[in-house]
């Protein structure tokens, strides 16, 4: 593991932002957490998952083996290192950091979020960095000298930042489609947040929503045709899914509840999520042939942050079992629950 991702770790450094509607879903105001992991990340060979957790004060990005249990710290940093995301040939790690940058545009000198409460449901990997299917670009989200937020794309060593986004508006969460030809994000230049798509190279800005909620936390569907999102449009947040153009907008996963977080299968035959209808956060899958949803787990614990493993066999998650935040490993169906950090 140390030769396939110590030597050629590099950093894309970003401002992560809350937006301020977002409610503290798990854990309260006043939760402090001091190992709260997130965005746990598989590597394409489903081996190694990297996580983010703050065992010193900060967040690093580390990395744990699931047969050997190995653990690695990749960063270690007075800043924040978070949302490692694998590139396509499993050899580079990206993630988000607010330590400072030579490469404009600059982070600025504070972080608006705050550890206490962090609860990123909502955004799941919406603030990792997104990697082209090549492995040769990659498109995320930066704060410009103006102070909003605009999209950028990269080469893969962090440089040659090109923004394809340019108004005065958040234009957040980018998200490379399966083939590499389409960006979905989210925007509220409409004045609420929304889901837009785009040209990798920025051109052709379409918004595929259009409602008086929030429409957010877009996800491809494997073959590219449709995308998952939640919204807000009927009361509580819900699951919605719609092909790529936007068109036969339809939901598939609602409940007087909060239902959040889609996940797409590898086989795009299932949706993983969660949900806090059992009074605590726990993780279905909802079946599209058909039309089913089950339980993965059910615990007086909050499990989120569900992932597939990259052949569809085992979900990672976290689960706060033990106060805390710790990351979990489990068979696709639920079985074999097992503790992987401590």
């Amino acid at each position: 593991m140390n030769a396939r991702i110590s030597s050629q770790i590099f950093r894309v450094s970003l401002m992560l932002l809350l937006f301020s509607w977002i409610p503290s879903l798990l854990f309260g105001q006043s939760y402090t957490p001091r190992s709260l992991h997130n965005g746990p990340s598989w590597s394409p060979d489903g081996m190694v998952i990297a996580y983010a957790a703050s065992y010193s004060g900060d967040f690093d990005i580390y990395a744990i083996d699931i047969w050997t249990m190995e653990q690695q710290q990749i960063t270690d940093h007075p800043a924040n290192d978070m949302y490692p995301e694998w590139a396509p040939n499993g050899l580079n790690l990206a993630f988000y950091s607010d330590r400072p940058s030579e490469i404009p545009p600059f982070p600025p000198d504070t972080v608006v979020y705050n550890v206490k409460g962090l609860y990123e449901t909502y955004a799941r990997d919406g603030y990792r960095p997104s990697w082209s299917p090549n492995g040769r670009t990659i498109t995320a989200h930066f704060r410009d000298e103006v102070g909003d937020y605009e999209i950028y794309t990269m080469n893969r060593q962090g440089k040659d930042r090109v923004p394809i986004t340019d108004n005065m508006a958040t234009d957040v969460h980018p998200r490379f489609s399966p083939d590499g030809n389409k960006i979905v994000f989210i925007s509220d230049r409409d004045y609420r947040p929304e889901i837009y798509v785009m040209n990798s190279d920025g051109s052709d800005q379409t918004r595929l929503t259009n409602s008086d909620s929030y429409d957010i936390d877009a996800v491809w569907s494997p073959d590219g045709e449709k995308i998952a999102f939640i919204s807000n449009r009927l009361g509580s947040f819900d699951i919605f899914v719609m092909n790529a153009d936007g068109s036969d907008k339809r939901l598939i996963v609602g409940s007087p509840s909060i239902d959040i977080a889609p996940v797409w299968s590898p086989e795009g035959n299932k949706i993983l999520f969660s949900s806090n209808r059992s009074g605590y956060f726990d993780l279905y899958v909802y079946h599209m042939e058909e039309d089913t949803t089950e339980q993965l787990t059910n615990s007086e614990f909050h499990e989120f942050y569900g992932t597939w493993s990259p052949n569809g066999s085992r979900i990672a998650y976290l689960a706060t079992e033990e106060d805390e935040p710790h990351l979990y490993l489990m068979n696709s169906d639920g079985r074999r629950k097992r503790q992987l950090t401590r």
